[in-house]
């Protein structure tokens, strides 16, 4: 039986419609950790061997507990990547899919479909989790690309740190702190279809007070109708660094994104009147020791001209939208060294707030605690002391556990250990094991989606509060090198996965019920045998990835980022095939000449087969594509016009380069089109200027 009815006390949940409708809605964030700075103060190659976010404090590459990749200030500039999930695309095994002009899907070693984003999205250490989905919305944040200094992407499961939604991996982004970098950044970009972006930076010290302020405006599309779409968006940012002296600081930031704009997607035109999205915190420093509050508010109103049909018969349409989420984080962290241990400790509380006139009752909250323990043992010295060794193997052993609880599902228990083995200074390797969940989300708990109605139907009741956390178990080898003084460094990773208790839709149509209609059987939506619930059986499979950076000479560097992966399922009603997948990213940076740099970057990824599910019954068959097949190569060009004190630089960005007949051989056939649930392959061709002082 697929999903239990709704007398045996499991009601099923949310429908194919309403999971496309909620991805086009909510965004929000929230949370902290400690202190992160001094990056600027490091190369190209030191800050690829540098990481904070695996094991919450600075570390080598080479000691993390984690499979790990970093992107720097230089890299997402050569990018010439306008949002985050554009400049993921260069991380191994990474997926980044487009459902609409605003909105991406992306996960990590296949554990990506449409609301099962299963990556944690850090901000400078704050939570940006949508909560009412469970993932987070990756383009409508209140940072520009220019702010960015590094970007580092845990690839595996990460709740022994970071609790609920770090279930296959963590992508922390880090901004340059209030003071550093140039005192002001500008650019313009300008682009076909009536594209334009603006953003600034401006950063000043004061004394002990250091202040940094970000804005930027992006409108798309408001000369023509070319791309179905027109929106803008407005980001503005603040952050306050106030140094007390011993070893005492207080940190405020605060940040706002805004868009309205009309948006085409495969659910149907959606009319945004109104996107807000703003988030306050405070944090205090003391030494060891980390506090930190944090208030997020969003909210979104809006018009989606969607009807729900079956055969040819219009059941309902959803009225004017209207969402509210609030949120507010409390967490308290502290870190202690004693013999040869190093400890981290913390607790955190969440407690969220929604309101909603359509998709869920209209006042409902939901409460969060995470108590969290790691220990990083150094097992060198503990021989050397202990076995008077002369020269004992560099040996670090990381432990750590953590407890979460809410009132939505069960608590969860997330352990981990890793043991990383450093031969020589330029050579490491690392064993590892981690489990890691992602909690029901409130959309499959909670959805009551109210309907105008045509038929009698006016309200979708999918609720399903006996869901339980979908799981993941993974063990872990990796091998990290450097060669010639770090001008050649290879990560090698490989991993092997448990996924339990999976969260999926599904419909047995052994179960399902039917209305009659004059003339017309429609399946009962609220019924037994439709609805989202756990999976029986589950999933496993390996994964093998490979990071190649080079630079032979200082004025050409290159890299090449490939993965492999397969997984195999337990029960074949709803997964018939095992899923082969590989992906394969290549780039490059050449000084043409002085100042004048040229970059170049191509994606290619290919997937054998294809899943299938809900083998029977009027729907059959139902084909989900994971990942989409896709070629594509983005290139830049750009000439330092002017040196300090005023540098000033300009350029052409080019993305999504491919001719007539590649389009068509790829299946994507318009110019300018937008596969919305695969890939966005349409061109984009950007001229741009950009100054600094």
């Amino acid at each position: 039986m697929a999903c239990a009815n709704r007398e045996s006390g499991t009601r099923p949940s949310v429908k194919p419609w309403v999971p496309i409708l909620a991805l086009l809605l909510f965004g929000g964030p929230a949370a902290a950790q400690e202190e992160i700075s001094d990056f600027e103060e490091l190369d190209l190659e030191e800050l690829l061997g540098v990481v904070v976010t695996a094991a919450k404090h600075k570390q080598s590459v080479a000691e993390s507990p984690s499979a790990v990749t970093v992107i720097t200030h230089e890299e997402i500039e050569n990018s010439g990547a306008r949002s985050l999930p554009e400049i993921l695309r260069l991380v191994p095994n990474m997926d980044v899919e487009v459902l609409n002009p605003l909105w991406y899907e992306v996960g990590i070693r296949g554990n990506t479909s449409i609301n099962s984003d299963s990556m944690l999205l850090l901000v400078d250490n704050r939570d940006a989790t949508v909560e009412f989905l469970g993932f987070p919305a990756w383009t409508l944040q209140s940072f520009n690309m220019e702010e960015v200094e590094r970007i580092e992407v845990i690839r595996g499961p990460g709740s022994a740190l970071y609790g609920a939604n770090a279930y296959a991996g963590i992508v922390h982004v880090i901004t340059r702190d209030p003071g550093t970098g140039p005192r002001a950044t500008a650019s313009l970009r300008g682009a076909e279809h009536g594209a334009l972006e603006l953003s600034l930076r401006l950063s000043e010290t004061f004394g002990p007070v250091a202040v940094a302020v970000g804005a930027g405006l992006e409108q798309a599309d408001f000369w023509t109708d070319r791309d179905h779409k027109s929106y803008s968006t407005r980001r503005v940012r603040g952050d306050v660094k106030i140094d007390l002296g011993e070893n005492l600081a207080v940190r405020l930031d605060g940040g706002l994104f805004a868009t309205s704009g009309r948006f085409q997607t495969y659910a149907g035109t959606l009319d945004m009147d109104d996107h807000l999205d703003a988030y306050g915190r405070v944090r205090l420093d003391a030494g060891d020791l980390s506090l930190t509050a944090a208030y997020s508010h969003f909210i979104v109103d809006g018009i989606i001209d969607m009807g729900l049909v079956y055969n040819g018969i219009e059941i309902g349409r959803l009225p004017y939208l209207h969402g509210q989420v609030d949120k507010i984080t409390t967490q308290a962290q502290y870190a202690q060294e004693f013999f040869h241990n190093r400890l981290i400790y913390g607790a955190e509380y969440i407690y969220n707030m929604y309101h909603s006139n359509v998709l869920i009752d209209p006042d409902t909250d939901e409460h969060r605690f995470g108590f969290y323990l790691q220990d990083e043992v150094d097992l060198k010295s503990i021989i050397k002391d202990l076995l008077d060794a002369a020269n004992p193997p560099a040996l670090t052993l990381t432990a750590g556990l953590r407890l979460d609880v809410n009132s939505i599902t069960q608590l969860e228990v997330s352990p981990r250990a890793a043991l990383v083995y450093r031969l020589t200074e330029n050579h490491s390797f690392r064993l590892g094991y981690a489990h890691a969940f992602r909690k029901p989300t409130f959309m499959e708990t909670s959805m009551n989606v109210r309907l105008i109605s045509n038929v009698g139907i006016d309200e979708l009741d999918v609720t399903n509060t006996e869901l339980r956390n979908r799981t993941i178990d993974s063990l872990e080898a990796g091998y990290l090198g450097n060669f010639f003084d770090g001008r050649l460094q290879i990560h090698l990773d490989a991993a092997y996965t448990w996924y339990r208790d999976i969260i999926a839709f599904r419909i047995d149509w052994d179960e399902i019920e039917y209305i009659n209609l004059p003339g017309v059987q429609i399946p009962d939506i609220n019924g037994p045998g439709i609805g989202f619930c756990n999976l029986p059986g589950g999933l496993n499979g390996h994964t093998l990835e490979l990071y190649v950076n080079a630079r032979p000479v200082d004025w050409f560097r290159i890299f090449v980022t490939a993965s492999y992966r397969q997984v195999f399922n337990d029960e074949t009603k709803r997964f018939r095939w095992t899923e082969p997948v590989w992906r394969l990213n290549s780039g490059a940076d050449l000084t043409v000449v002085k100042d004048l740099i040229l970059s170049l970057r191509a994606f290619a990824s290919e997937r054998y087969w294809r899943s299938v599910y809900s083998p029977e019954g009027p729907f059959a068959p139902m084909v989900q594509d994971w990942v989409p097949s896709v070629w594509f190569i983005n290139a830049r060009l750009a000439w330092t016009v002017s040196d300090a004190p005023f540098a000033m630089q300009v350029g052409m960005e080019a993305f999504n380069i491919l001719d007539k007949r590649f389009r068509e051989f790829t299946g994507y056939t318009e110019p300018n089109g937008v596969d919305y649930g695969g890939e966005m392959l349409g061109r984009r061709v950007t001229l741009f200027v950009r100054g600094e002082i």
